[in-house]
């Protein structure tokens, strides 16, 4: 058995590779995305800033997560088998939900996931030793076990870091934009640098606080030598001389900050990067013994366990592990090289940020989630609250306070969420609450804080407008439900985890790394296949100023794929509903469902194409706007061509006459001959050369069809859900022919209008 105890260990210590990278791509979201939304400088900046405050932080990170050892169980009530079944299950449980989450581009909380893993897991065994016949211990002995203290005082800090960070980034934003209003390039002389000393002190204090303090946590003096009995003493300083500390702190950041502005440097930028360095130095000196602290406490564990002799370990108790032990520092180190490998090198870090920056985002653009009855709910609540509280006071005073609200210049650069003001606020309400927190020894999330914050300063910021308020309200919610889900999903999967190792030991270890091997490729699969399904949100990306020509040229690029796919919906459709082929027509669903959801890329672009269109020449405009149209009404056609013969063939309906079916295939090839004309056109971009006649042979045999179809409800030949079928075949093939055509003709008084001198759109009125 001591080898089988001794794999664990080396899959501990394997899992914890993973669980860092794991956990990395969700934490980075608490320090990068007010420096990328703002884009302070390039990424390749950014991310430097980040990787050496993530060096700097393991370098001076000597804690440990007593937590794991302590926090959550008590160990002297456990022998050294279920301390190990508990330590596996967490690592196990940790890295499925984490990387889950990833996937889905949700962030969620490290350590709520680690400490209800915890508890899971310990519950799990514990339960299983006090129902065990050998023991038969009361219910209420499950307190010995469970430190139920803690785990209430964990919840009620999810609640509190919610609401609190929620409201204070809302107020204290609120009064910061007032101040430098949209236009705060004129202000950074000086309403820029006090705000700048405030910020940077503020996060300074929090650097010292949250990066070095806690890192002390857990030492004994006799422990501390050199670079950290220095530490602990200036820390020591600072708390009995704090207003003198805060006072030249802000001095010094004051004079930093004018020297900065009278060069004619942006000292936002300068924040806002020193921010970032601050978060992600905290979070490496801190949250990263969130992810080694299992590994090491389970080495821990073998070694007391080999040094007593290896005893039997199902009765050698475990009360030696409730002592305080210090992390090796070359650990720390080569784990934090690990994480910054990670940050630079992995794509599901910019599928997380891109959830919190596309939330909080002050210009328009697409959704990423769909309202829901309650976000609206919420949405009219606040509207009527509201509308009540501002007749309160005089229209002179609201009106004074409105115009530093006003954007009076649209952000034109592209990927800016927000300026630098917002950016430099999340960071510095973030670094408050955080301080506050330490000092108080309450327990919270930077997740919740620097996501809540973030979330606070977008409304105060007025970027969840009528527009888009109950989306932005609803995927606020989906990622909050997300977090409590993070606890009561990892309570239960590390419960069941370690019960299947404490009854099926060796076994169980084999089924669950190759369950892990199948999660992870699975979860590789996934994402790839949502990165290809991903819709290109800007078709027009790079075109600064829109022309007629431009129009043309792109627009036949856009339409020349979707053309063809229709041909082959159409086709399918017709081929299916004659043949009564099931699986042809419900393969051809699916393939128009991504022709739509491609489509969705024009058209959530529409707005942003047609403001990027030339003042003196607003037809390129008003073109792209008429194929849009078109574009549309061709797909909306085919989705009810493909929808209703899906229909009507999955519900067993009486299949069509064969007269019915000759009509559709004769009617089907000239429709075919049709796109092949128009596929062309769009390969050759010229439509000079294109003639009526096929479009007049269609429209002739959908009205001849349309009269026999009658004839034959007259003579009772056809039943009710076939001529309802084929009606609606029929007049959707007009209304495609139709536009098609209509598109042909844009397209040709487009080309023969580049070379006139004419200004107006009159052509493009029918």
């Amino acid at each position: 058995m001591k080898l089988f105890y001794f794999s664990i260990i080396i899959v501990l210590f394997l899992l914890s590779i993973f669980d860092l990278i794991v956990g990395l791509i969700n934490d980075a979201v608490n320090f990068l995305n007010s420096a990328i939304g703002s884009q302070v400088a390039s990424r390749r900046t950014i991310m430097i800033f980040a990787s050496v405050g993530i060096f700097l932080g393991a370098f001076l990170s000597s804690g440990m997560m007593e937590v794991a050892r302590k926090g959550v169980f008590d160990p002297s009530y456990f022998y050294f088998s279920d301390i190990i079944f508990i330590f596996l299950s967490v690592m196990i449980s940790d890295i499925i939900l984490l990387d889950v989450f990833n996937t889905l581009g949700l962030p969620t909380s490290t350590t709520v996931s680690m400490v209800f893993c915890l508890l899971g897991a310990a519950f799990s065994i514990a339960m299983i030793k006090i129902t065990s016949p050998f023991n038969n211990e009361p219910f209420h002995h499950l307190t010995l076990y469970i430190k139920m203290e803690k785990t209430f005082t964990i919840i009620i800090g999810i609640f509190l870091s919610i609401i609190i960070s929620f409201t204070s980034g809302a107020f204290i934003h609120y009064f910061i934009r007032y101040l430098f209003s949209f236009e705060y390039e004129r202000k950074l002389k000086y309403v820029g640098v006090i705000w700048s000393a405030i910020s940077l002190s503020s996060m300074t204090y929090f650097l010292i606080v949250r990066g070095l303090h806690s890192t002390l946590q857990g030492f004994t003096d006799e422990n501390l030598t050199g670079f950290s009995l220095f530490i602990q003493h200036f820390i020591k300083w600072i708390h009995h001389n704090f207003f003198v500390f805060l006072l030249i702190l802000f001095s010094t950041w004051t004079l930093i900050a004018k020297i900065f502005v009278s060069l004619g440097y942006n000292i936002l930028k300068f924040v806002v990067l020193y921010g970032t360095f601050s978060l992600a130095m905290a979070f490496a000196g801190n949250d990263l013994v969130n992810f080694i602290g299992i590994p090491i406490a389970s080495i821990q564990s073998y070694n007391i366990w080999n040094e007593s002799g290896s005893p039997p370990a199902e009765k050698f108790n475990m009360k030696d592990l409730s002592e305080n032990v210090q992390a090796p520092s070359s650990v720390l180190i080569f784990s934090g090289m690990i994480m910054i490998f990670t940050l630079w090198f992995s794509k599901k870090t910019k599928n997380i940020t891109s959830t919190e920056i596309n939330l909080s985002r002050q210009n328009e653009g697409p959704e990423k989630f769909l309202s829901n009855s309650f976000s609206r709910g919420i949405v009219r609540l606040f509207l009527y609250l509201g509308n009540h509280f501002f007749k309160l006071f005089p229209k002179r005073f609201l009106v004074k306070i409105e115009k530093n609200f006003k954007q009076k210049k649209i952000q034109t650069e592209e990927g800016v969420a927000f300026d630098l003001v917002r950016a430099s606020a999340n960071l510095t309400i973030s670094s408050i609450l955080i301080s506050i927190a330490t000092v108080q020894k309450l327990p919270l999330s930077t997740t919740f804080v620097t996501f809540m914050v973030s979330m606070g300063t977008s409304l105060s910021d007025r970027a969840w407008d009528r527009e888009s308020a109950v989306y932005r309200v609803s995927g606020v919610l989906k990622v909050i439900r997300g977090w409590f889900l993070t606890g009561f999903i990892a309570f239960t999967m590390a419960g069941i985890t370690a019960s299947f190792l404490y009854f099926f030991k060796i076994w169980a270890l084999f089924f669950l790394i190759f369950f892990i091997v199948f999660v992870f490729y699975r979860s590789y699969k996934l994402y790839n296949k949502m990165q290809d399904k991903k819709i290109e949100e800007k078709p027009f990306f790079g075109v600064v100023n829109l022309t007629l020509e431009t129009t043309l040229n792109k627009t036949f690029d856009i339409i020349k794929p979707i053309l063809e796919y229709i041909e082959g919906i159409y086709k399918n459709s017709i081929t299916g509903i004659t043949q009564e082929n099931l699986k042809i027509l419900q393969e051809n669903r699916y393939h128009f469902l991504k022709v739509k959801e491609n489509f969705m890329s024009i058209h959530n672009s529409l707005i942003k194409v047609i403001r990027k269109t030339k003042n003196d020449e607003p037809i390129a405009g008003i073109l792209y706007l008429h194929i849009y149209n078109k574009t549309k009404e061709i797909i909306e056609s085919s989705d009810i061509i493909a929808n209703h013969t899906l229909f009507h063939v999955i519900n067993s309906h009486k299949p069509l006459k064969y007269q019915q079916k000759k009509n559709l295939l004769i009617l089907e090839r000239l429709m075919i001959e049709h796109f092949n004309i128009i596929k062309r056109i769009t390969t050759d971009k010229n439509c000079k050369k294109i003639s009526c006649t096929i479009q007049n042979k269609i429209i002739k045999k959908i009205e001849e069809q349309m009269n026999q179809q009658v004839i034959g409800i007259i003579h009772k030949k056809y039943g009710t859900k076939n001529t309802f079928l084929m009606l609606d075949i029929l007049r959707q093939s007009k209304k495609i022919t139709e536009n098609i055509e209509d598109m042909v003709l844009l397209y040709q008084d487009a080309l023969s209008h580049v070379s006139s001198t004419k200004k107006d759109a009159s052509f493009l009125a029918f």
